[in-house]
């Protein structure tokens, strides 16, 4: 994608030739095909072999070899030993999985690559972190208490929010719709978001790759995909006994929110007038059939947000209410999930970023232009 042209409404393969963001009208893109247009026509494994620019790789192939390095994290893997010790402690999802994540070896990429053997360079070790995420949420949850449910689902992502549900009785249209979300959390912006520039700035001082991607785990604070936990524990206290909720209900909690100068997680956004996920992803869970009383409650939200502070949803609170769908209502174990999916755009951009100058450009070029380093995007 280079040599597209910029201007000041795009940020379209500037720096990057994997995804990117535009506005007037909101769009964003993942080598030149829409995120919009992808969600609920690609599965998981298609979405992370188009952000890998991978055009070789089987995509089934792929889906078995994650599910494959997801069962092999369990309770005794050093990731999952070091994210329950860290848990233990009283540590956060974030820090816990960064932490577990980082105990990742080479071990656990080497079948990936046997398996996978015409990935890219080096992208079975993004990759499997991503495998290792679930293996480490559930050790999270167990050092809080959580046993490890079953719930049946078809491929890796389905498995891996499975694995972590909070009851097995989901229904299947309701994994569909959280393989959806997931797909629309893989990337998009291009090196903008928190979550992929730091590991892009990591890996340009030399450590790993599984390193580098573990870094992006620490931006997952309450301003970015941290505020899928704030989505989830909104929805959570709208809804009643039955899982609905009334028009009074949601509107009493909204009102009380922003009268006290409380932020609504998952409404807004930093750049976007209107993030075009949320939109497809809701009309996903009708296409799918899905019945689950939190729509209900997700509808209502939206609406009074609109009508009240004139903000309309994010990801973020689209990702909340597939998760509550999906059996998933604690907060920590949802964010977890999101960033396991924008773990596979740290992993492309990691990659992209490994063989360039060590901060970027070379000493020269950084000469030249300091006085033009956009000191206001820190």
């Amino acid at each position: 994608m280079k040599g597209v042209e910029a201007d000041t409404k795009t940020l379209l393969y500037r720096g990057t030739d994997i995804d990117g963001v535009s506005i007037d009208p909101d769009r964003l893109e993942v080598r030149g095909r829409s995120i919009t247009d992808l969600i609920g026509n690609v599965r998981f494994s298609e979405m992370t072999l188009l952000v890998l620019g991978d055009t070789k790789t089987d995509p089934v192939a792929l889906d078995h070899a994650l599910l494959d390095r997801m069962e092999a994290v369990d309770p005794e893997h050093p990731a999952a030993l070091t994210a329950h010790a860290i848990s233990a402690g009283g540590a956060g999802m974030p820090i816990a999985a960064m932490a577990g994540l980082c105990a990742t070896t080479d071990a656990d990429a080497a079948p990936l690559r046997t398996a996978l053997p015409s990935l890219p360079k080096d992208a079975e070790f993004g990759l499997a972190v991503t495998a290792a995420v679930p293996g480490v949420i559930a050790a999270w949850r167990a050092a809080r208490g959580k046993t490890r449910p079953s719930v049946a689902g078809a491929g890796f992502i389905q498995r891996s929010c499975g694995l972590n549900a909070e009851t097995a009785d989901v229904a299947a249209c309701d994994l569909k719709v959280i393989e959806d979300v997931m797909v629309g959390w893989t990337g998009g912006f291009g090196p903008l978001p928190p979550s992929v520039m730091i590991p892009r700035i990591a890996i340009g001082t030399g450590v790993s790759v599984q390193h580098a991607v573990a870094a992006g785990f620490a931006a997952a604070g309450p301003l970015h995909i941290g505020a899928t936990m704030q989505a989830v524990g909104v929805l959570a206290a709208a809804q009643s006994g039955d899982g609905s909720s009334t028009d009074k209900d949601i509107a009493s909690l909204l009102d009380h929110m922003l009268a006290s100068g409380q932020m609504v997680g998952g409404f807004g956004h930093p750049l976007l007038n209107t993030d075009p996920r949320p939109p497809r992803i809701r009309s996903r869970a009708e296409e799918l059939g899905s019945v689950h009383p939190i729509w209900g409650v997700y509808d209502k939200a939206c609406a009074h947000m609109q009508a009240k502070a004139n903000l309309r949803p994010n990801v973020d609170f689209a990702c909340g209410a597939a998760m509550i769908a999906a059996g998933i209502r604690d907060p920590g174990t949802a964010a977890g999930l999101a960033m396991m999916a924008r773990s596979v755009g740290m992993t492309a951009h990691v990659l992209e970023r490994k063989n360039r100058p060590a901060f970027g450009v070379r000493r020269q070029t950084a000469r030249d232009h300091l006085n033009s380093f956009p000191t206001g995007w820190l």
